[in-house]
């Protein structure tokens, strides 16, 4: 028997984050450096025996090896041929399935290339701004701030947004704080104190300066904004004692994912420090038995570990522990515009890339209640049905004339895990809601939510005719 799924990426990643050379995976599977190189180029199948012995040697289950990684690719690729650039070429749904699966190195490098398009765009947009403005100086950072958010956020989707090093780190810190007295600030502050002769200050007056938190490496100062909730300002102290702690971890694994930029350095600095902010704060093993026994009930977790409702939901989606698993989630958040600022999804449920999600998501129409948990079953094109939970959330820093920002939080999972989840309870398939990616790759015709006309047909417009949308021919 063998598996004719397409893994040769998927394993070429697994060898590259062990910096593991060809014939390093050769020695240790016991075949020969031919066999790998055919193998991760997808022009070799490989055999149920073998796939086991790479499964046991990069310490993963058998079914997360097996899973058609290439899906996340296709999705990105129907979002960039989506594009009206390509409108010309006729592309059909059928034919980017089809790249997709054959050709996902050519893929990945059409991807790489349309983000460099798109950035582009961008500088190109930022340059003439500045020109108009009669600025003297460009700065050589200028736009950088989207490619660098897109690279983590792929690192974190490779990695399943799991990092035991990190983990392990902070559950050793955990034991040096007291957090059962019923004073974790004081406890976190004194800790860094104690150890590493930091100081912190919760400063009125920072906002003037734009910023919640500074730390300034030189007088060893820890500068907060004390207009911040409790919650975040524990969380920012966690998160600098992750920057100092985990120091030597994080470093390493940005520089395995190959990242050499500055700008992306900071970024996934940041990133993984505020994953050891969660950790820290909502301990794994703690948060994961407290999560099942009040099936994911994010208000009681909220209140059991004393951290927001977007703390909690990120935590939620970092439960992989290999034998010690939680749900599988996909979460992403948008503004008030629709603008996607974190997506990461290990649910199945493909979030577009370069587009505006589809309208029929209830991450949007959340906003038409603000404040309340809003559960919909959302059915995808490819008969997948998804339980997807949304809630507004709302920010303000400063006083009453502050602005205030609103984000809404989505998260969700596969039909499959209803019965290990409280929001699921007494949802019927019956009425799920049709839902697709976006309206340029989705094939449902007849949705009156469509906003733009889908690629893979070519419309007609009779102006004696009125379809559903101005985008649906009833005729066709």
């Amino acid at each position: 028997m063998e598996i004719s799924s397409n893994l040769g990426v998927v394993i070429r990643r697994l060898r590259r984050g062990e910096s593991l050379t060809q014939r390093d995976l050769a020695n240790k599977l016991d075949i020969s450096v031919a066999y790998i190189n055919l193998i991760e180029n997808n022009r070799r199948s490989i055999t149920v025996p073998l796939l086991l012995k790479v499964a046991s040697l990069f310490n993963i289950e058998l079914s997360e090896l097996t899973n058609d990684y290439n899906k996340q690719l296709n999705s990105d690729l129907m979002d960039i041929f989506s594009d009206n650039i390509f409108d010309e070429h006729e592309l059909k749904n059928n034919d980017i399935k089809d790249f997709s699966l054959n050709s996902p190195i050519v893929g990945d490098a059409v991807r790489t290339l349309y983000d460099k398009y798109l950035q582009n765009k961008k500088d190109l947009g930022e340059l003439a701004d500045q020109m108009i403005s009669v600025k003297q100086e460009i700065s050589d950072t200028v736009g950088s701030e989207r490619s660098s958010a897109d690279f983590i956020s792929d690192m974190l989707q490779s990695n399943n947004n799991y990092f035991s090093d990190i983990e392990e780190i902070s559950e050793k810190e955990l034991s040096l704080i007291d957090f059962e007295n019923g004073n974790r600030l004081r406890n976190m502050m004194d800790f860094l104190n104690k150890k590493f002769s930091i100081k912190i200050d919760f400063e009125e007056e920072n906002l003037k300066n734009n910023f919640v938190k500074k730390y300034i490496i030189e007088k060893k100062l820890l500068k907060i904004s004390n207009a911040l909730s409790r919650e975040s300002k524990e969380f920012l102290i966690a998160h600098q004692i992750g920057l100092i702690v985990a120091k030597d971890s994080i470093e390493n694994k940005l520089k395995k994912e190959g990242i050499s930029d500055s700008n992306t350095l900071a970024l996934g600095k940041t990133v993984l420090a505020n994953y050891f902010a969660s950790c820290l704060l909502m301990p794994y093993e703690k948060f994961l038995t407290y999560a099942k026994r009040h099936r994911y009930d994010i208000d009681m977790l909220s209140n059991k570990f004393e951290t927001s409702f977007e703390q909690v939901c990120h935590r939620l989606t970092t439960l992989q522990k290999p034998g010690s698993k939680g749900i599988p989630f996909h979460f992403m958040r948008v503004d008030i515009a629709g603008n996607v600022s974190k997506r990461f999804s290990l649910s199945g449920l493909k979030i577009p890339r370069y587009s505006v999600a589809c309208p029929r998501w209830n991450v949007y129409t959340a906003f038409l209640n603000p404040g309340k948990i809003k559960v919909q079953l959302s059915k995808m094109l490819d008969g997948k049905t998804f339980v997807c939970l949304a809630r507004t959330v709302s920010k303000r820093i400063g006083d009453y004339r502050s602005p205030e920002t609103f984000f809404s939080i989505g998260l969700g999972f596969d039909i499959s895990h209803s019965k290990d989840c409280i929001y699921a309870d007494n949802l019927d398939s019956k009425y799920s809601v049709p839902t697709g990616l976006s309206c340029r790759t989705c094939e449902r015709e007849n949705c009156r939510q469509r906003a733009f006309p889908p690629i893979h047909k070519n419309l007609k417009f009779n102006e004696n005719v009125r379809g559903l949308s101005g985008y649906i021919d009833p005729d066709n």
